[in-house]
């Protein structure tokens, strides 16, 4: 059931992101696999992670277009990295989790450039650590606010989940 769930949150994630841009500007700004990819990095279990990155990368790239695997990686290692940092320190507070996103953000955006120049493809046009910086700036903003909902979303969809998950982190941190 938990892994149907998931499939589900995967499939509807990618298909707001193939809609949304098209008819509301401020989603061109929204990554909304990585503000998922993030979600189930926090639920302390990094192949979890891993593998919601690979397949919500690896789907946003085909949807989206672009470079088949810039996006895989990119959100792979975020979701690898989230989970592991997760795992180590009881990331649980929103604030802290928003803040977790808001870095996830600004390092997926900078990781995709670089990648993407580093392939010597085409890349958003990028006049000056300016133009960079607003890029990362609005994508930022877009994300985290997105993700506000998001998790709320998510924390009701997957509720026998996150009671072991504050659970756990009682029994390790608390006890």
């Amino acid at each position: 059931m938990q892994t149907l769930k998931i499939a589900l949150a995967i499939i509807g994630a990618l298909l707001l992101q193939m809609l949304l841009p098209k008819y509301l500007d401020f989603f061109k700004y929204v990554d909304l696999p990585l503000v998922l990819t993030v979600y189930f990095g926090l639920q302390r279990a990094p192949l979890l992670g891993m593998f919601t990155g690979v397949a919500l990368g690896m789907g946003g790239d085909a949807v989206m277009g672009g470079v088949l695997g810039v996006g895989g990686f990119a959100k792979t290692l975020i979701g690898y990295v989230v989970a592991v940092a997760s795992v180590r320190f009881a990331l649980e507070h929103p604030l802290l989790r928003l803040a977790i996103v808001a870095l996830a953000s600004a390092a997926n955006t900078v990781l995709i450039i670089g990648l993407y120049l580093m392939l010597e493809q085409p890349v958003v046009d990028l006049s000056g650590y300016g133009a960079l910086g607003r890029l990362i700036g609005w994508r930022v903003l877009a994300d985290t606010s997105l993700a506000v909902v998001i998790f709320v979303i998510l924390d009701r969809m997957f509720a026998e989940q996150t009671a072991a998950r504050r659970m756990a982190i009682k029994k390790r941190f608390y006890e």
